[in-house]
């Protein structure tokens, strides 16, 4: 699957949130959820620098080879003129090209229109409010728009799913490796049921239901020593002789929470020990496995 992906700059400098502003990432860990394919994402940066470009040298440029173009402008960005409106026509007219922005991006045009085709525009409307991650917006309407255009076989390939015996295996491999990739003495992977978690796997002694692995299950937790970080709240404070957690939620590809992937040690670290990248794809993998299973929280 190959996607092109043309942002303004605000969606991929970095800032000091981890959350904010990683709309690449997020994208692809929503398609490979929504469709278990593996994904090619070209990005290029400034959107009407790069549709001034497909307007002069579009013919060097096939965008057919794309299975999808999306177009994420910057918020509150001026409209695009009359001849940069005509390329992104022509771009619709070769390929799926999919708008996302806070402001009509073809005034007088649907801000939706049916998501089923190869070809054609489909335009998403997203107004994060205070509080929101507008990254995960992005990533939740784009895969949603693309999954069905891209993936026409979702349904089917449900019913092929794994038995559940090699998921297990699957996840306490995923764990084996966070254990591992992390020097701790436990890791463990636990889905939601009725607002408690359950593990499903684990290395070492696993924590079980306590609020932080609760709290982790719809944002990353970090706590590098429980006994010394007098500030933290109760939620995320893990019992016992635990000092160091950190832990990433597990999610559907509709971004619903699922669980938690967690490892922990009685020894504290210090934050140049601890890469939240790695437990990140880590909770991908293990989300996967868990949705392609039928598992639901």
């Amino acid at each position: 699957m190959r996607i092109l992906l043309i942002a303004g700059r605000s969606w991929l400098e970095s800032t000091a949130s981890p959350d904010e502003h990683r709309v690449p990432v997020r994208l692809l860990d929503r398609l490979w959820l929504s469709t278990r394919r593996g994904v090619e994402l070209d990005v290029v940066c400034d959107v009407s620098r790069v549709l001034r470009l497909l307007e002069s040298f579009g013919a060097a440029w096939n965008v057919a080879d794309y299975d999808a173009v999306v177009v994420l402008p910057d918020p509150c960005r001026p409209p695009l003129p009359p001849r940069l409106l005509r390329v992104i026509d022509r771009l619709a007219s070769a390929t799926r090209v999919v708008g996302v922005s806070d402001a009509p991006i073809r005034p007088g045009a649907p801000s939706e229109t049916p998501a089923g085709g190869a070809i054609g525009w489909h335009e998403i409307r997203i107004a994060p409010q205070r509080g929101d991650c507008p990254a995960t917006m992005v990533a939740d309407a784009v895969g949603g728009a693309l999954r069905g255009a891209l993936d026409p076989h979702a349904d089917l390939r449900a019913l092929e799913a794994p038995q559940r015996d090699s998921v297990a295996e699957h996840l306490q491999r995923i764990a084996v490796i966070a254990s591992s990739a992390f020097a701790v003495g436990s890791a463990a992977i636990a889905v939601l049921s009725a607002g408690r978690t359950r593990t499903l796997a684990a290395v070492g002694p696993a924590l079980g239901d306590q609020p932080c692995v609760r709290a982790a299950a719809v944002r990353p937790v970090l706590v590098l020593d429980a006994w010394n970080e007098t500030h933290l709240a109760r939620d995320v404070r893990p019992r016992g002789e635990v000092r160091f957690f950190a832990a990433h939620p597990l999610e559907l590809d509709n971004g619903a929470a699922m669980g938690t992937l967690s490892v922990f040690d009685t020894e504290p670290r210090s934050a140049d020990e601890f890469d939240p990248e790695i437990l990140r794809d880590l909770a991908v993998l293990a989300s996967a496995e868990l949705q392609y299973a039928g598992a639901r929280a």
